[in-house]
């Protein structure tokens, strides 16, 4: 994929382009996750783990990884997607994470368009992303609806007493 320039807020280009993640991305994009503060400690295992089954069994189909590096090839942000067990046409968006030196430079949207033209033609009709109702993932549901998707569910107490599961989805 081509170069994708943005503007980082302060009139500086920020140049990246999107790949497929490789092994040689897999301690940097370890540190993001580990850099992401509102992440649990099992979250950031669960990401871990799922890039390295992405890396480590090429036979599986379950998890895919995308990335934005920059010039010299390193990760600023990755997006990790599959298709959902049990479903037609419809994926899950496990994973997003966007670099904290790289946020407000489009990368988070790069990612998503991707993941969208990827997942559109392999049949998707509908993209599901769960993510968190606390109040240090404000963020990250802004992001989903600046990105077209619309909040279908909310689980009250899904992942603790305080902490609602709230499902964003984009159909097509």
């Amino acid at each position: 994929m081509p170069f994708n320039g943005s503007t980082d807020g302060r009139g500086m280009d920020a140049a990246f382009r999107i790949v497929k993640v490789q092994a040689t991305h897999r301690d940097a994009i370890l540190a993001m996750i580990g850099a992401t503060d509102n992440l649990s400690v099992e979250e950031k295992a669960c990401a871990g783990e799922l890039l390295d089954i992405y890396l480590n069994d090429t036979a599986q189909s379950d998890y895919n990884f995308i990335a934005a590096v920059d010039l010299g090839g390193r990760p600023m942000g990755y997006v990790c997607y599959g298709p959902t067990p049990l479903t037609q046409g419809t994926y899950d968006l496990y994973w997003i994470i966007v670099a904290s030196s790289a946020r407000g430079k489009g990368v988070g949207g790069a990612l998503i368009g991707r993941t969208e033209e990827i997942v559109r033609g392999r049949g998707c009709r509908l993209l599901v992303a769960n993510t968190s109702g606390r109040d240090d993932y404000r963020a990250a549901r802004a992001f989903y609806a600046k990105a077209g998707f619309t909040e279908e569910a909310r689980i009250r107490g899904f992942y603790g007493q305080e902490d609602d599961l709230v499902v964003f989805v984009k159909r097509y």
